[in-house]
């Protein structure tokens, strides 16, 4: 696990295996319970067994996780593509630009384009507010109809946002 950036309110670590995620409580999620995700820890270690190597990001307060973000390189494009599988913050840590901030988080480790999936109005809301577009917008992505439904984020706007990084956090380790 590597320390990666600080605030005034949270530490956001990397996990690096699946062993580090004893050591947290992460018990005040609740989005994923209707897709059949109830043990949080226990997914996040199914996650980080996985090869390659995902990108699990988390923030922490104290020893409790209550933002992360999950990204895992596309089967399709691997090397170039990350697809962005799952977000979210604890209810009472919501409104507080902590998605935002794992977003960036995320985007700094994928080595070029990230897409993913919005399951809610909501969050297909935010990635559009961010600059993710449709995939059948892109050139890159035509000829992949088992897209439907996912969201881009083109090269251009993801620079844009790492320009900004360290505006959000107060110390950064990276």
């Amino acid at each position: 696990m590597k320390l990666l950036c600080e605030d005034s309110s949270l530490k956001y670590y990397i996990f690096e295996s699946a062993s580090e995620i004893d050591e947290f409580e992460a018990q005040n999620f609740e989005f994923f319970h209707i897709y059949g995700i109830t043990d949080y820890k226990e997914t996040f270690k199914i996650w980080l067994r996985k090869f390659p190597r995902p990108i699990l990001i988390a923030g922490l307060k104290n020893k409790e996780i209550v933002a992360f973000i999950y990204i895992d390189p596309w089967e399709e494009l691997p090397d170039i593509v990350n697809v962005l599988r799952a977000q979210e913050t604890i209810p009472q840590m919501r409104g507080k630009k902590i998605g935002y901030k794992m977003f960036l988080l995320g985007a700094f480790f994928t080595p070029e384009m990230i897409i993913t999936k919005p399951l809610t109005q909501q969050s297909k809301s935010f990635y559009e507010h961010i600059g993710f577009k449709d995939v059948r917008e892109m050139v890159r992505f035509r000829g992949f109809h088992s897209l439907t439904g996912y969201l881009a984020l083109p090269m251009a706007k993801k620079r844009e946002h790492l320009m900004r990084f360290e505006q959000y956090f107060t110390v950064v380790h990276l």
